[in-house]
């Protein structure tokens, strides 16, 4: 059988939720028989993980995880000012570019998971010259993305990136979307081929917790990156301006932000480092709500992946978010939590009995253990991967 290569930014060692999905997505590929191979970054993001990979004087250096050989492109921790990070990136395409000319005949087909937005180079390089069958994975769209939030202001940046990227998105096997939403917005606004579009959603790589939280206890965690695509600032102050002060807020992360959101402890704000998964579900066990925060004007470029892990810690969603996002949809489709629309104003009062009302809580928790059974699996989802397959479909 040939080769089937995953191209990922994070991967394990790194406990970074984008790479330990596309881990789990491998090793269900692997457990079918697929020869599976993972391109990746050596680890950027967490000092632990990092350690072991920084004296490496190689370019690329390949190990095993969990029975899949590795190659990990040595990198350097992650960069936050917008130059350095977007060189960091470049540097990373080039040298995975290298590595798939260098192996062009070992590989026929290639799935590319982004981020970073870069990731449509490769894609054209590996669809267009190398002929490798290529299916790409969008999580985030740029630079729509970028715009909305102000990260990109140039009109000509803007014109030329949507050409690249609508090149390159025509050019793949498959473009794998997570929402219909985003599927409709390729179609009617990027011209994007319908029938290469498929929809799969995310789920959490993690085991599903086997306890429940305590629904008398006031108090909203948070974990996960804090930038300004997260708007923490902005829930912050509607959170104090609409709780009692029994209720309190707690935020496990870093990013960006991190240190402007640390300023904001007080009473009710406890703002902590990040912490490991295993960590995180000890510590939060007894906490039952979870937040997902959304800059107001992102509707459907981007899809939260902590969603799917807080389900699995049996958390009741609280979203604050556009209210025509995606994951707003989500939220009321599949009835998982609550949903504030992140552009009312902070002075206009939400019901904070809502999250005291038992029976609604009770009936939001019978959804949830529903929604993780049909939906939030790595088996689940890795099957419609899988059926992408050329020697898997014929």
């Amino acid at each position: 059988m040939n080769k089937i290569l995953f191209h990922s930014l994070t991967y394990p060692p790194e406990s970074i939720s984008t790479g330990l999905l596309v881990s789990k997505i491998a090793e269900e590929f692997k457990n079918l028989g697929f020869h599976i191979e993972v391109l990746a970054s050596s680890p950027q993001y967490i000092d632990s993980n990092i350690e072991e990979f920084k004296n490496s004087k190689k370019g690329i250096i390949t190990k095993e995880y969990q029975g899949i050989k590795v190659h990990y492109i040595i990198s350097k921790k992650r960069k936050f000012k917008k130059f350095s990070r977007f060189t960091q990136w470049i540097n990373f395409n080039l040298n995975a570019i290298k590595f798939l000319f260098k192996n062009r005949k070992i590989y026929k087909e290639l799935f590319i998971f982004s981020y970073p937005p870069t990731m449509n180079i490769t894609c054209l390089v590996s669809s267009k010259i190398l002929k490798i069958k290529t299916h790409y994975s969008v999580w985030e769209l740029y630079p729509e993305i970028a715009v909305k939030l102000g990260k990109l202001k140039s009109k000509l940046l803007t014109f030329l990136f949507k050409k690249l990227d609508n090149f390159a998105l025509n050019s793949v096997e498959n473009v794998i979307v997570n929402s219909n939403s985003l599927r409709d917005y390729l179609i009617s606004s990027r011209n994007i081929n319908a029938n290469k579009i498929k929809v799969i959603s995310h789920f959490s790589p993690n085991n599903r917790s086997t306890t429940f939280p305590d629904y008398k206890i006031s108090k909203i965690m948070y974990a996960g990156n804090i930038g300004v695509p997260q708007n923490l600032t902005k829930f912050i102050d509607f959170f104090s301006e609409n709780t009692q002060e029994n209720w309190k807020l707690i935020i496990f992360g870093s990013g960006e932000e991190y240190e402007k959101i640390k300023k904001l402890n007080n009473d009710k704000i406890d703002v902590k480092e990040y912490i490991n998964r295993q960590e995180l579900e000890k510590l939060t066990a007894e906490i039952p709500f979870a937040l997902i925060s959304l800059h107001g004007d992102i509707l459907y470029e981007g899809f939260p992946g902590k969603t799917y892990d807080y389900l699995n810690m049996n958390k009741i969603l609280i979203n604050f978010s556009n209210k025509n996002s995606v994951v707003t949809k989500f939220v009321k489709e599949f009835g998982l939590g609550f949903n504030i629309d992140a552009n009312i104003p902070i002075q206009e009062k939400f019901d904070i009995n809502l999250l005291e009302d038992s029976v609604a809580l009770e009936e939001i928790q019978e959804n949830i253990t529903k929604f993780n059974e049909k939906y939030n699996t790595p088996k689940i989802v890795a099957a419609k991967y899988i059926k992408l397959v050329s020697t898997f479909s014929s």
